[in-house]
């Protein structure tokens, strides 16, 4: 066989995988979505079961055969699992799923913002060792780690947020790492939660996504394509630094301050809740929030112009208080406004969003191995990742 020839078999090889991390199905039906013959599928599947990624499994239920039922196989259920560490100001939570996307453990543990971060990682280990013991599914792939700030070749390389003290600078990747024993890639996660919203989430019918974070931080992300957009030094998004878009006056919570001049304006949570029991100062507060809100999501808008913008974090919740007016400043600002919705995962979009970022770069790795490797590595395999 030679060297094109053996491409196209692991090509055929990560196809075929590919497809069965989302079905079951018979050998003829694996052939005809790889678009093979039905002896070079058996082939084929025959050495993925040698190679521990896939399993033969029962028909289906409501399946009738006529004659002699046709094989099922699946991905292994000893294929192995990806871990998802979602570290934030006020929470660490650890999802594991198969290479299926299946969620199969997840725990979470509430934090101060003032936490120190030795504790903060320490936490934030227990709950991954936690969730990892109660994962019976081969071995981990790989962990993706979420977290505030810039996310730069594995270190926290810019933090813009109050609380978290001494986060900034941390070799995240590193001390994960060598605690848990197994890969991990740090991401953003405002850029986790638009990749979790965009899967299973909001916006789960689109590949053109915009997150916009709505919390005690605000920020903004994307995913182009079903990808993230971390841009070349993770730093994509990072429109609140820029202070003629007035998100800093959120976070600050100063944007109120003319409304209820001369005295101080309550905190954002505080307004909120006087906002939905009818205060005047309040609604008009809240609307004051939507208009800034509104600025920086129609420069993401402008930039990007996406299919969707979802919108995420804790206040979200009082999203009918300052949403119309969000909507409305997009509009005088954007030709082409697309629809804006409101988060359905909540918490969990960070969480939900690494489990898919890590799933496509362990079936983006075995596409790496099937083009430029001699050959398809096995589902124990100890040479994954190059």
């Amino acid at each position: 066989m030679n060297a094109q020839r053996r491409i196209q078999r692991r090509t055929n090889m990560e196809a075929a995988l590919r497809y069965l991390t989302g079905c079951s199905d018979t050998v003829a039906n694996v052939a005809k979505q790889i678009g093979v013959t039905r002896p070079a599928a058996e082939s084929i599947v025959a050495d993925l079961v040698k190679l521990g990624w896939v399993e033969n499994v029962p028909t289906p239920e409501g399946v009738i055969a006529m004659g002699r039922p046709a094989a099922y196989y699946k991905l292994s259920s000893q294929a192995g699992h990806v871990l998802s560490l979602d570290i934030g100001a006020h929470h660490v939570s650890a999802l594991t799923a198969d290479l299926s996307g299946n969620i199969l453990a997840e725990n979470t543990d509430d934090l101060a913002e003032n936490t120190p971060t030795k504790m903060r990682i320490e936490a934030a280990l227990t709950v991954s060792k936690k969730t990892l013991e109660e994962t019976n599914c081969g071995k981990t792939w790989v962990c993706v780690t979420g977290s505030p700030g810039v996310q730069y070749q594995g270190k926290v390389a810019y933090f813009g947020g109050k609380g978290m003290p001494g986060w900034q600078g941390l070799q995240l990747d590193q001390v994960v790492s060598e605690e848990l024993g197994v890969k991990v890639t740090t991401v953003g996660d405002c850029a986790l939660g638009a990749r979790g919203e965009s899967w299973v989430g909001a916006a789960s019918k689109h590949n053109d996504v915009v997150f916009i974070l709505a919390g005690i931080r605000t920020g903004a992300a994307s995913v182009l394509d079903g990808r993230v957009r971390a841009g070349s030094r993770g730093a994509a998004g990072l429109i609140g630094e820029i202070p003629q878009l007035r998100w800093r006056e959120l976070e600050a919570e100063s944007f109120a301050k003319s409304i209820y001049s001369p005295n101080q304006p309550p905190n954002r949570e505080s307004m909120f809740r006087q906002a939905r029991e009818g205060n005047k100062l309040a609604i008009a507060g809240a609307a004051r929030f939507g208009e800034i809100l509104g600025l920086g999501t129609a420069s993401m808008i402008a930039v990007i112009d996406p299919e969707c913008v979802v919108l995420g974090g804790q206040f979200c919740d009082y999203a009918n208080l300052f949403l119309p007016k969000m909507e409305q400043t997009i509009r005088k600002l954007c030709p082409f406004p697309p629809s804006i919705v409101v988060s359905t995962l909540g918490r969990r979009a960070v969480a939900l969003g690494g489990i898919r970022y890590a799933l496509d770069g362990v079936l983006d790795q075995i596409r790496v191995h099937a083009l430029n490797s001699d050959y398809f590595p096995a589902a124990d395999s100890d040479r994954f990742w190059q």
